[in-house]
């Protein structure tokens, strides 16, 4: 493990990260760093410190699904995750190909399969020291909702934070233009849907750092896309396809372990 901190401190390095904490130094949710893909390219990522909330939605929230019962989760290790989803410029880099639709540096990479991130994460771990990875469902709504308890996070209007159906103009767009929700993340309602982890279960997992199911079919998308209504891009929405299976509207964003410099600091969850 040490050596899977050094290499990932070599690759903050090579970036241009914020002053870091010394070792057990507390961390704050929002606070920011960059790191050097292979290639050189460079990724914001923002932290998310130790904390609980409340997943899934409650049972008069407008537009809902049955597999979102609410349910408390703690998440106690804390997480990067990066600040926007992962943009054609950054795959490229990374993967020397691009097969999405609409093509553009700092558009969202999309018709990806969760199984061509995999293939992204495994190359981004020869540079990182192996802490590099998907984030789990749980840590991605924890994330997506920074402390907000609603449908939306960062706005209570979705065109505020979201491209959707109603103002997409049926693409995607350049990561990091609307709004950003109270940690810093920008869309994570909307763009494009974000593969995860797990794979899907309608039910809850474990109140404490849930993983999903060991197996299963199907692999979990979050956070709605271009395409979308306004009711599948909220906090809570699921959605679960193929892990082989590419399409114009899947995307996703890079998580990485905490490299062990920091200790908990659990934020606040707003009512």
């Amino acid at each position: 493990m040490c050596l899977a901190f050094a290499a990932m401190a070599a690759a903050f390095a090579a970036g241009e990260p914020a002053a870091q904490p010394a070792a057990g130094q507390v961390r704050r949710s929002g606070e920011s760093k960059t790191i050097t893909l292979p290639g050189g390219v460079k990724m914001e990522m923002i932290w998310c410190a130790p904390g609980k909330f409340e997943m899934g939605s409650p049972v008069d929230e407008t537009g809902r699904f049955d597999n979102e019962t609410r349910h408390p989760v703690t998440i106690t290790k804390g997480f990067w995750l990066g600040k926007y989803e992962v943009t054609q410029r950054q795959w490229e880099c990374v993967m020397r190909s691009n097969h999405s639709r609409f093509k553009g540096p700092d558009r969202p990479m999309e018709n990806v399969s969760w199984l061509d991130c995999e293939t992204f994460v495994r190359r981004v771990n020869a540079q990182l020291g192996g802490l590099a990875r998907f984030p789990t469902e749980a840590e991605w709504e924890y994330a997506c909702r920074a402390g907000c308890d609603g449908p939306v996070s960062g706005s209570d209007t979705l065109a505020d934070v979201a491209w959707y159906d109603c103002n997409s103009d049926s693409q995607t767009h350049e990561v990091g233009r609307i709004k950003p929700n109270a940690w810093g993340f920008y869309d994570m309602h909307g763009n494009v849907l974000e593969w995860c982890s797990d794979w899907f279960s309608a039910l809850p997992g474990k109140p404490v750092d849930p993983k999903g199911p060991p197996s299963g079919s199907f692999k979990v998308l979050r956070g709605g896309c271009w395409f979308f209504y306004e009711r599948d891009c909220r906090c809570a929405y699921r959605l679960k396809r193929e892990p082989s299976l590419r399409n114009c509207i899947f995307g996703f964003r890079l998580a990485c372990s905490d490299d062990g410099t920091t200790k908990a600091a659990a934020p606040e969850v707003k009512k």
